[in-house]
C-alpha cells in the first residue's frame, strides 16, 4: 500500500497580457519573487521598447502559500492591482532617493490582476494535489526566518 503525500495549495502567476503570453509560474513554497527587467529578477522581461515602462526592479511578490502579497519597489510607472494604483515614485525623484518603507504590501486573492507596464499577471491558486503530480516549483528566493 502506498500513501499519497499532498501539499498546500500552490500560488500561480500567469501572464494574461504581454509577452510571453500565458507564461505560467507556480510557487509551492514560501519565498519572494522579484519582477522587472534586470538580470537578477525572478520574472524577467526584455529590455525592448514594448517593456520599457517596466522598471529594472519593478515590484516584489511575497509568497507563503496560500497567501501572496505584492509591493511596488519605487517604480517610475507604478504598479496596479485590479486597476488601482498601489505605488509609484514621483517622476522628479531618483530611484536612489526612494524610501521603500513608504510602499505598502498589498494582499492578493485568486483572480486579482497585477499590472506592471503593459503586462498583466493574474493570481491563481491550484488545489492540493499528490506530490507526484505537482509541476516543478518556480524557484523563488528563500525568505529569512
Amino acid at each position: 500500500m502506498t500513501s499519497t503525500i499532498t501539499s498546500s495549495p500552490a500560488i500561480t502567476l500567469t501572464i494574461t497580457n504581454g509577452c510571453p503570453l500565458k507564461e505560467h509560474h507556480v510557487f509551492t513554497e514560501r519565498g519572494r519573487c522579484l519582477v522587472g527587467r534586470a538580470e537578477d529578477c525572478d520574472i524577467r522581461f526584455p529590455t525592448d521598447l514594448w517593456h520599457s515602462s517596466i522598471s529594472r526592479h519593478h515590484c516584489l511578490f511575497t509568497i507563503d502559500p496560500p497567501h501572496i502579497e505584492v509591493r511596488d519597489l519605487g517604480s517610475l510607472n507604478g504598479t496596479q492591482v485590479n486597476g488601482r494604483p498601489i505605488g509609484q515614485r514621483p517622476a522628479d525623484q531618483a530611484r536612489e532617493e526612494v524610501d521603500l518603507r513608504a510602499f505598502e504590501d498589498w494582499a492578493l486573492e485568486e483572480g486579482d490582476e497585477v499590472r506592471i507596464g503593459p503586462v498583466i499577471l493574474r493570481v491563481g491558486q491550484e488545489a492540493e494535489m499528490p506530490a507526484s503530480e505537482r509541476p516543478l516549483p518556480f524557484p523563488a528566493v528563500p525568505m529569512l526566518p
